[in-house]
């Protein structure tokens, strides 16, 4: 009776494959890192125009998120070229020097010689270290899975709330509205009840009560959060490293991927180690660059903006940018409901909307309101944003510090829109 094979054996391609796996790692890290780190500026500017003009809830945590497993990549790969090239210097010391350390020719005394003993022989370190850089790639990219998939998963059940809200809706239904100010608490329990899971490395699956309960709710869970690309890895780990170790990095890494989310959503100002305290966030006193174009480098301006602070001809340029949160306040207070695209709208109808909006914007010059601005439709090539102009007549404007204030009137009440300082010269 013939002997079944071996199914555990290594098959010899794997082998050699594994052998001269660190060519290609140090490759493909040294062209990956040139690409992603030109990411997160990406990134953020598409943050800005989406959640300007395209998005009407804040999904700042989203880009965040993505800017976030650039960043953990961009750390593994550094690790990871910094412990290759010591890796190649033991290397290359071992062809140099066959023999390794040879204590005896020191001279030391025997308790430093015998500490020079205890050393570890080089190739030990050779071998250390390729389990090592080895391993890293499959964590990094383990780590930016995870954050991904827990995005896709939240992505999934936003996109679902709004195709329910939006088949309810035909039969006078409006769901989204109702469940709005509980989402951020339903997905936080949700997140912390799989959290738990994941850092304990199976909490609810070893109990054969809560597993029963917990396995269908899992697999949706992990199907919506793609973990088929990394659960491989998160088991591998699982069995092979000590518990105690594991549970401690998974903390750490949650501690600084939350402490990296508050970092990403702070002011670009707002610098971590600074001790500076004469300053202001505060738009009143604030020369806030954003609102000039030719000093805005840093931000896209959120709303308002005119070319730069000096005014020197007579008329001064103002343009805002638009927003579906305040197009939606500014067609309700008009009672105005736009259903035809764009390129489809009538000069009427084109007409009526901006008669809607000279009616609810409103715009101010140190406190007088300017009558009739007169407002164009307009559109920013710099940054690809739809909005407004409007040539003020400053003419008989004093030399000097002036403000200039738009705002809107929502049921009877003045939101302000914007509000910044020019100087005429």
């Amino acid at each position: 009776m013939m002997e079944k094979p071996d199914q555990r054996s290594t098959p010899e391609w794997l082998k050699r494959v594994q052998e001269n796996s660190w060519e290609p790692e140090i490759l493909l890290s040294g062209l990956v890192l040139i690409g992603l780190l030109q990411l997160p500026a990406m990134i953020r500017r598409a943050s800005e125009f989406y959640r300007a003009e395209t998005l009407s809830g804040n999904l700042l945590g989203v880009f965040t998120a993505l800017e976030q497993i650039i960043y953990v990549l961009v750390f593994g790969l550094v690790v990871h070229l910094f412990l290759r090239s010591v890796w190649v210097g033991l290397i290359g010391l071992t062809y140099t020097f066959p023999k390794g350390i040879k204590p005896e020719s020191l001279g030391y005394h025997k308790k430093f010689e015998d500490k020079v003993r205890q050393l570890p022989d080089t190739e030990s370190q050779i071998i250390l270290l390729e389990k090592v850089c080895s391993s890293i790639f499959a964590t990094c990219f383990f780590l930016m899975m995870v954050i991904f998939g827990a995005n896709v998963g939240v992505s999934f059940l936003v996109i679902f709330l709004f195709i329910l809200d939006s088949f309810l809706g035909l039969f006078g239904f409006k769901v989204f509205s109702l469940i709005t100010p509980y989402i951020d608490t339903f997905l936080s329990i949700v997140f912390l009840v799989f959290l738990l899971d994941f850092i304990s490395l199976g909490l609810y699956r070893k109990n054969k009560y809560l597993a029963k309960v917990y396995y269908p709710i899992h697999r949706f869970v992990g199907w919506i959060t793609l973990s088929k690309f990394y659960r491989g890895i998160y088991y591998t780990f699982a069995s092979n490293i000590k518990k105690g170790y594991l549970i401690a990095f998974f903390v750490l890494f949650l501690v600084s991927v939350l402490f990296g989310q508050l970092r990403l959503q702070k002011r670009p100002d707002d610098q971590l180690a600074s001790l500076l305290q004469l300053y202001s966030f505060g738009m009143e006193e604030n020369f806030f660059s954003p609102y000039y174009a030719d000093r805005n480098e840093t931000w896209q301006s959120a709303r308002l903006e005119i070319p730069k602070p000096t005014v020197t001809g007579r008329f001064l340029e103002v343009r805002t940018k638009s927003d579906l949160g305040w197009e939606k306040l500014i067609l309700q207070a008009c009672g105005i409901e736009v259903d035809t695209p764009i390129a489809d709208r009538t000069v009427a109808e084109d007409a009526n909307l901006l008669d809607c909006v000279n009616r609810v914007f409103k715009v101010s010059i140190d406190g007088s309101v300017i009558e009739n601005p007169d407002w164009m439709y307009y559109f920013h090539q710099k940054d690809g944003r739809k909005g407004l102009i409007s040539f003020l007549d400053v003419g008989d404007l004093e030399p000097g510090k002036h403000k200039l204030t738009v705002y809107s009137l929502f049921e009877g009440k003045e939101v302000t829109f914007g509000s910044l300082y020019f100087f005429k010269e």
